[in-house]
């Protein structure tokens, strides 16, 4: 089982995670949208509407605006998770020596600092998950709208971060920089010189990693894939107005104005 999860199920996970995004994504592309759906005020320029497309996405400020209490867990949540992942990619790839890279500190406190920060995050994140999950359960208007499947994501995004959790808290139970680095090179350039794989047989980096794997092959058929979603409704709804799109009655569209012998659809 131990040698499905490390070495089969990871190519599984991603291939699935990759497809998945693209076939969505693709869908979302190919949707034909048959009137001008743009809400005033709307910025009158691509540049305005990327840059408000970027203050949402950072500061979610629809969500501040309807729900202060949902924004506040909701927003700490995504920050957290931002630096857990961003910490995980520099650490594992630089060993947690990033800080020191950069000039700001020795190896030895950057190696600290990082441990730190993964630390703090990762019990911010934690402690944010569970508020997001009482309010599921406690509120009712928020429980009355909540499929299964909202229980389900919040629990085993619950599972992978108390795990993640377990190791920092727990050393002998946890797995250092240098032997998850070398099994991500070992699965991403398919060599058959394999590390050593005792070391990540330790139960809690099993459980982790089998929780993040499923996580990636639901993501692009849940709920979750809004982190992507909201970039393709934010620019249609923010795009910058140009003209009535074809379909409408009486619009006048490009094609109507190159040949003014087109008449208007009724």
């Amino acid at each position: 089982m131990n040698y499905f999860i490390l070495q089969i199920l990871p190519y599984i996970s991603v291939a699935v995670f990759i497809i998945g995004l693209l076939y969505r994504l693709g869908r979302w592309a190919n949707a034909r949208i048959i009137h001008n759906i743009t809400l005033t005020p709307a910025p009158t320029t691509k540049a305005g509407a990327m840059l408000d497309i970027a203050k949402e996405a950072t500061f979610f400020r629809s969500l501040f605006k309807s729900d202060k209490a949902l924004w506040a867990g909701a927003w700490i949540m995504h920050v957290a998770l931002f630096f857990i992942l961003a910490g995980h990619v520099l650490g594992i790839g630089l060993l947690g020596r990033q800080f020191a890279y950069v000039g700001l500190t020795s190896v030895e406190t950057s190696e600290l600092l990082s441990t730190l920060l993964g630390t703090f995050f990762g019990i911010v994140l934690l402690l944010a998950l569970f508020y997001l999950l009482y309010r599921r359960i406690r509120i009712n208007e928020v429980r009355v709208i909540s499929a299964p499947s909202d229980y389900v994501m919040l629990l085993l995004l619950i599972g992978i971060v108390a795990a993640g959790n377990f190791m920092r808290f727990v050393p002998e139970w946890g797995i250092h920089y240098e032997p998850v680095r070398d099994y991500i090179q070992h699965l991403i350039t398919f060599t058959s010189i394999t590390p050593d794989m005792e070391v990540m047989h330790k139960p809690m980096f099993i459980i982790h990693l089998l929780l993040v794997q499923i996580l990636l092959i639901v993501f692009p058929f849940s709920k979750l894939l809004h982190s992507v979603g909201m970039f393709a409704h934010r620019y249609i709804i923010n795009r910058a107005y140009a003209e009535p799109a074809s379909g409408l009655p009486n619009a006048v569209v490009k094609d109507q104005a190159a040949d003014p012998k087109i008449e208007p659809k009724e």
